[in-house]
């Protein structure tokens, strides 16, 4: 089987968002007030460096068959259901967190190309569930998890970012590593006792073949643990639209970046 690395920037951003190239740039977030600025410094790797990283590993399954797009998109959404997205603060117009949250999935859901993959994980229930599987072909099932899930139980961020990022890799094996990967968390709290996220972001991020990219919108609080500026990217909303708008943010930079990869082959 064939392996590649990728030669990729490894982008230093705000919050919840990574990308990269050598120089630093910077970029605004939706402009809602709120917004932090993206103050992106890229880290380099060296020459020994790139050539020992891997990704995605070698996996238990045998890949039975590639996926006819290679450089297929892949947006993992990552939705908070615990007992806090019961409360009606910040919900605007809407009953509760919850309903304001599946809202504006479903919004984001269609503006997602077609022919991208999407998936979801969700923790409810002191449970986290990987609701729907990577797939094209799945926008209904998508919208009806987020639609059947009840807020309830405490907030796992460090299990529902793992799984999210596992199922990644899981689908990079059958494009053998090319193609975009991203990670869409909405939270609205920090997390439980012994669920840091920090240990799973050092773990993705610090490997300089990793292309995934990690995008968090705090909804009604100012800070995450997922918020580790110059490392991932990072959106605070106070209301539904500027939940809407950070979540459009997500593919208002998958359309931005021209993240240069060059593939080097593995094999003999």
């Amino acid at each position: 089987m064939k392996f590649f690395y990728w030669i990729i920037p490894v982008v230093i951003c705000f919050g919840v968002f990574s990308c990269g190239e050598e120089t630093p740039t910077s970029k605004q977030g939706a402009d809602n007030g709120r917004s932090d600025v993206a103050q992106r410094d890229y880290k380099v790797y060296t020459v020994a460096e790139v050539k020992k990283a891997v990704w995605p590993k070698p996996g238990p399954e045998e890949i039975q068959a590639f996926d006819p797009v290679l450089t297929r998109d892949n947006y993992m959404a990552v939705l908070d259901m615990s007992g806090s997205m019961k409360e009606s603060n910040c919900s605007g117009k809407y009953g509760s967190k919850a309903e304001a949250a599946r809202e504006a999935l479903a919004v984001w859901l269609n503006s997602v190309p077609r022919n991208a993959n999407v998936g979801l994980v969700v923790f409810s229930s002191n449970r986290v569930q990987l609701k729907v599987p990577l797939g094209v072909d799945n926008r209904d099932r998508f919208i009806q998890a987020v639609q059947t899930t009840r807020p309830d139980g405490k907030t796992p961020l460090k299990d529902a970012l793992a799984m999210a990022y596992n199922e990644l890799e899981r689908r990079a094996r059958h494009q053998q590593g090319y193609g975009e990967y991203r990670i869409v968390v909405i939270t609205d709290g920090m997390h439980s006792s012994g669920q840091n996220p920090g240990p799973v972001v050092e773990a993705i991020l610090n490997n300089p073949a990793n292309p995934v990219l990690i995008y968090t919108i705090g909804f009604c609080i100012d800070e995450s643990a997922l918020h580790q500026p110059g490392r991932t990217m990072y959106q605070s909303a106070s209301n539904p639209d500027e939940l809407s708008r950070g979540l459009s943010q997500v593919l208002a930079e998958s359309s931005q970046f021209d993240t240069i990869q060059e593939f080097q082959n593995n094999a003999d």
